[in-house]
């Protein structure tokens, strides 16, 4: 009888941390800094290419943040970080 509560509990578990999980990043204000932050500070002076890529760079940060890919989001962002600089 013991075994089977734990069961449940432990499932529970599992599905509030992945719901929490989700939450973390909040994608669109992330995608949305990083862009106003390199169009105001750099866009002005580069390339159309390389503006490109970092518009081809953020959207992927967002679309990995979307689909709850913490990971692969956090590299996007950081890449889109020192393309600013």
């Amino acid at each position: 009888m013991l075994r089977p509560a734990l069961i449940g509990v432990v499932a529970l578990g599992f599905i509030a941390g992945g719901a929490s999980a989700q939450s973390k990043m909040d994608c669109g204000a992330l995608y949305k800094s990083a862009l106003e932050k390199f169009h105001k500070e750099k866009a002005a002076g580069v390339s159309a290419e390389k503006i490109a890529n970092v518009n081809r760079i953020a959207l992927r940060a967002f679309d990995a943040c979307s689909a709850g890919d913490e990971f692969n989001a956090t590299e996007f962002f950081r890449k889109l970080d020192e393309e600013a600089r």
